[in-house]
């Protein structure tokens, strides 16, 4: 679902992976310089965490980035459904 609305022509993306009650992860989208693939970073960290912190580092982006959208997947497993590597 989208949970925030950026620029309709601009702005990226960030990805939250909400695990609904045990954690949730942010991933944003990189370049990898050593191939040119497309990749995702873990922006909250390694591991799972809690939705406030989660939230947090979300207010802290769109601070920085006003066209900023933000989508969110709801999944009990954690799974990103994404076809790039997350690292």
């Amino acid at each position: 679902m989208v949970s925030r609305r950026g620029d309709e022509t601009a702005g990226s993306v960030l990805l939250i992976i909400n695990r609904l009650g045990p954690g949730c992860m942010v991933l944003s989208p990189t370049t990898n310089f050593d191939d040119g693939s497309r990749m995702w970073l873990k922006g909250t960290g390694p591991d799972w965490v809690e939705e406030a912190d989660a939230d947090a580092y979300i207010a802290r982006r769109v601070k920085n980035d006003p066209d900023l959208w933000v989508l969110e997947i709801e999944d009990r497993e954690g799974r990103a459904f994404l076809d790039e590597k997350i690292e």
